[in-house]
């Protein structure tokens, strides 16, 4: 009946995942390795984690949020709040 499916994280790709509630009806999980809260069959695509660490280590080298947004077409409100969370992890 029931198919059991793994859950993988889309962000580190850990299998160490486990439910966590739910958003709009829909079940949410959490990955126990990087703590990242996501949805299966997300519609909207999200940036690889890679442009992110590349776009925050880029700011610590003293480019400003304005000339990373323009190179990279990304609001500058998306690249600050990866700065907050990324330099926080360290």
């Amino acid at each position: 009946m029931g198919e059991k499916r793994e859950v993988v994280c889309p962000n580190c790709h850990s299998k160490k995942v486990i439910k966590n509630g739910k958003s709009n009806g829909k079940q949410t999980y959490l990955c126990k390795t990087c703590y990242s809260r996501f949805l299966l069959n997300r519609e909207k695509e999200r940036y690889p984690v890679s442009l992110k660490k590349d776009v925050v280590r880029l700011y610590n080298e003293g480019h400003t949020l304005t000339e990373l947004s323009r190179k990279f077409s990304i609001k500058v409100q998306t690249i600050h709040y990866w700065i907050k969370t990324l330099n926080r992890k360290k």
